[in-house]
């Protein structure tokens, strides 16, 4: 009732503010009526009466009035709408939208409802704020209020410069906003699963309320290169079908970041030039610069290493691990990743017995199992190991195909029976240098017994053919072992 009564004192709160040099207001004659109207402002069977004929929202007006007339309760309906279920008091013979609109006068959003028959029908472009109405009879003119509250209504908490705060960033969302002369950037990292777009334009009543806005995705990185015809220098517009989806409202701005960057990616790989891109720089062909940038294992180095020495390959990856290189390559150049840290024969192991692996870790397996035979092959087989053998080669075999984290890890699927056992483990850790932080994992009589076999332990781990051999058995006549370990023939 309030609003009513507000309303019927004054009907140009109803009106837009003219934004721009119209030469004549589309809404003058709407706020002449809107005067007669108000004229009869205490009889509410008049207003009632033209509340049923004349303009929409000329009827929309007069209903709402009537309703601070009458002093009555109103009947009231509800409306579905995209935001949620909209009350409102029923009068006249007016549309629902325009009723909604003039009734909740204070709500930016419903208030719009009242001007989309006008936008549309007389080209113009509307705009509504907590500051007011605003209309452009000559194309999109977006006020200095409206483009404020709607940037600090935004998702994203934009710095003075409109940017997200990462404004380095080689890939994110721009979105640029023609008539209110600023650029806003969201980084990839910063994208959420929102319609920026949408959201900018959402208080907008017009014939394309999207019209005054130009979307692109920034996907530069920064070239190492001199040269003037490195592929990633290439500009190219945002895919159309992607762009119409996302003026649709069918994607977000992570999704529109995501699928245009894979597309620019795909078109660097296609191009007749070699790209290397590694995280945000690119390389061209300097491949030594590449790999000296290139995080990951010794496997997964060489791999890629062999593939691009051998290859003209594009890499086009915003990681720098290695792995990720690895997985963006398999598809096109597993053989060939596999070919170097792995025989014919291992490869062909692999792909009976790697069916949940990453890329990666087949990778990482293949170099395991080449190390693990060329290994084998300096080292002499046993048959039937008594327990402190079975324990101090399983460590040594271990450390030598992977190193002293490989050992640790096997340390932790053996079986320590007794004192002198775990003296023996004690003893290999120490030789390794990853006793530190250990010790309570044993008794003292354990250490002290282990750092006695630290030595044997220590030939053990530096010794192959006849001198491991000899190694272990040292070792275990030094535990105080009977065992006597048995090679094959």
């Amino acid at each position: 009732m309030t609003k009513a009564g507000r309303l019927a004192d004054d009907p140009s709160l109803l009106i837009p503010k003219c934004e721009g040099k119209c030469w004549r207001c589309p809404f003058d004659k709407m706020l002449k009526k809107m005067e007669k109207v108000q004229r009869h402002r205490d009889d509410p069977e008049q207003l009632q009466s033209m509340a049923t004929y004349g303009d929409q929202l000329v009827r929309a007006y007069a209903a709402t009035i009537s309703l601070a007339a009458s002093g009555k309760i109103p009947f009231m309906t509800t409306k579905q709408l995209p935001s949620g279920s909209v009350s409102f008091a029923v009068r006249g013979k007016v549309d629902p939208e325009k009723l909604i609109g003039v009734q909740y006068l204070d709500d930016p959003e419903l208030r719009l409802l009242a001007y989309w028959e006008e936008a549309r029908a007389q080209n113009l472009h509307i705009y509504s704020s907590g500051a007011g109405l605003w209309c452009s009879s000559e194309g999109p003119s977006a006020p200095k209020e409206y483009v404020e509250e709607m940037i600090s209504l935004a998702p994203y908490d934009f710095q003075p410069d409109g940017t997200c705060g990462h404004p380095e960033s080689i890939s994110g969302l721009v979105i640029r906003w023609s008539s209110a002369e600023q650029e806003l950037f969201v980084c990839q990292d910063c994208a959420g699963d929102v319609n920026l777009l949408h959201h900018l334009a959402s208080r907008i009543a017009a014939p394309d309320p999207l019209d005054d806005f130009q979307v692109d995705v920034r996907y530069s990185p920064r070239c190492s290169s001199t040269s003037a015809v490195c592929g990633c220098r290439e500009r190219s517009p945002l895919d159309q079908g992607l762009l119409n989806d996302y003026k649709a409202s069918k994607i977000d701005d992570q999704t529109l970041i995501s699928k245009a960057r894979d597309g620019r990616k795909s078109r660097l790989r296609s191009h007749g030039h070699k790209v290397l891109v590694l995280g945000d720089a690119c390389y061209q062909g300097n491949v030594e610069s590449f790999l000296a940038n290139l995080k990951g294992s010794e496997a997964e180095r060489k791999a890629v290493n062999g593939l691009l020495r051998s290859k003209q390959v594009t890499v086009v990856t915003e990681s720098d691990q290695a792995g990720k290189v690895i997985a963006e390559l398999w598809s096109d150049h597993q053989d060939e990743l596999l070919a170097q840290v792995a025989s014919a024969d291992v490869i062909r192991q692999l792909r009976s017995s790697s069916g949940n692996m990453t890329p990666a870790q087949v990778v990482n397996e293949g170099r395991r199992i080449e190390l693990a035979k060329s290994i084998s092959s300096r080292l002499p087989e046993y048959e039937g190991l008594g327990e402190l053998a079975s324990v101090a080669d399983t460590l040594a075999r271990a450390f030598k195909v992977e190193g002293k984290a490989a050992m640790v890890r096997a340390l932790d699927r053996v079986r320590l029976k007794d004192h002198k056992s775990k003296a023996v483990a004690y003893g290999f850790l120490a030789a390794a240098g990853e006793a530190e932080g250990k010790n309570w994992q044993f008794t003292k009589e354990e250490v002290d017994y282990g750092l006695y076999l630290k030595d044997f332990a220590f030939r053990m781990l530096e010794g192959e053919g006849d001198d491991y051999d000899e190694a272990m058995r040292t070792l275990l006549s030094a535990s105080g072992s009977s065992e006597a370990p048995k090679k094959k023939r």
